[in-house]
């Protein structure tokens, strides 16, 4: 199990490469940089950043933003006419199309802006929305005759001849994306989505689809299970504990794999995923003693003296007396509470320069 997480990674890494395009011969050879900022011109980290091609049917690229808001796309992922999506939760969804003209000039800056709730003095109550029984039949009925459609479509494109097979596949997608828009409440469109993403290792996409699948069932497993890979696979330490709670209370039984993750990335010093899974496991862990030690640790190699201190306390208070590492957390939280500078040392004159 161990750098499971790194190898799943590569993979996606080299589906990404396999599905690149020819670069245009204008374009340089230095990959496209951007950055995305708020409102405020200050950057936000953790956006998805997805590239798509033109028609949104096919996923080139997909990743993160870093500490500073910053991403980067490899020259020969870009095509005039591809999209970038952005998508980060309480902040409205950003398209930009790719211009030759970025092609060229190899930085872009995305201004995001938060979603706006209304003072409770000016909302206004929304119309209920309806149960799956009640959704409007027109429509319903719209949403199954495109999906059959779609995936009739589908499964000719696999026999299709290798020059029309693409085309195909991407009509037959719209016609499934097309039907899961007509009805919300549609799950079996989510479902294929949802699978297909997976295959093609589209992880953030497929986290989309899950989580469209967790509102018209909250309790569906599957889709809570794929939520949760998906955030280990594409390492989002902020949505990480929230998706591990949830699997947990879906499947207890998962709570062993969860261990298994958290201490894959402590031991390969991914210290922000190891964190984040240790706060988690303190809630959820039947015996949470190692995971308090796990996640002291975690935040000492951070730097998170507060975290740190909170989490070998809460450790030394369900220890068992025999437990080996008792002594050694006694004397780094002692550490922790020593002043950095000797008190006898404090009142003195810095040396002077030697001669």
């Amino acid at each position: 199990m161990k750098n499971r997480c790194v190898q799943v990674l590569v993979l996606a890494l080299a589906a990404a490469a396999s599905a690149a395009v020819c670069r245009p011969v204008f374009a340089q050879t230095e990959p496209l940089r951007g950055t995305v900022f708020n409102k405020t011109d200050n950057p936000i980290k953790n956006v998805e950043v997805v590239l798509r091609t033109a028609d949104a049917a096919e996923v080139i690229d997909e990743q993160i933003t870093d500490e500073d808001g910053g991403f980067t796309i490899p020259m020969e992922s870009l095509r005039p006419g591809y999209e970038l999506h952005f998508r980060k939760d309480g902040y409205n969804d950003v398209t930009l199309p790719i211009t030759p003209q970025q092609l060229v000039v190899a930085s872009i800056s995305v201004v995001m802006h938060p979603i706006f709730v209304a003072p409770s003095s000016q909302r206004v109550n929304p119309t209920p929305t309806p149960p799956p029984s009640l959704v409007i039949p027109e429509q319903r009925k719209k949403a199954i005759e495109l999906y059959n459609k779609g995936v009739a479509a589908w499964e000719k494109a696999k026999s299709a001849s290798d020059a029309n097979e693409p085309a195909e596949k991407k009509a037959a997608l719209m016609m499934i994306r097309q039907s899961a828009s007509l009805d919300p409440t549609f799950a079996e469109p989510l479902i294929m989505l949802s699978r297909l993403a997976m295959k093609n290792q589209s992880w953030a996409e497929a986290s989309r689809y899950s989580e469209d699948l967790i509102r018209i069932d909250p309790n569906d497993i599957d889709a809570i299970r794929t939520l949760y890979f998906s955030m280990v696979i594409m390492r989002h330490h902020i949505r990480i504990g929230d998706a591990a709670r949830r699997l947990a209370k879906a499947d207890p039984n998962t709570i062993a794999s969860i261990e298994e993750h958290a201490l894959t990335f402590f031991q390969n010093e991914v210290y922000l995923m190891a964190k984040a899974m240790y706060e988690a496991l303190t809630e959820i862990s039947p015996d949470p003693v190692n995971a308090y030690l796990n996640l002291g640790l975690s935040c000492a190699a951070l730097g998170d003296v507060d975290g740190t201190r909170a989490a070998f306390e809460a450790f030394l208070e369900r220890a068992p007396a025999d437990h080996p590492y008792i002594e050694t957390v006694r004397q780094d939280l002692a550490a922790l509470d020593a002043p950095a500078i000797p008190p006898a040392l404090e009142s003195q004159e810095p040396l002077g320069p030697i001669k």
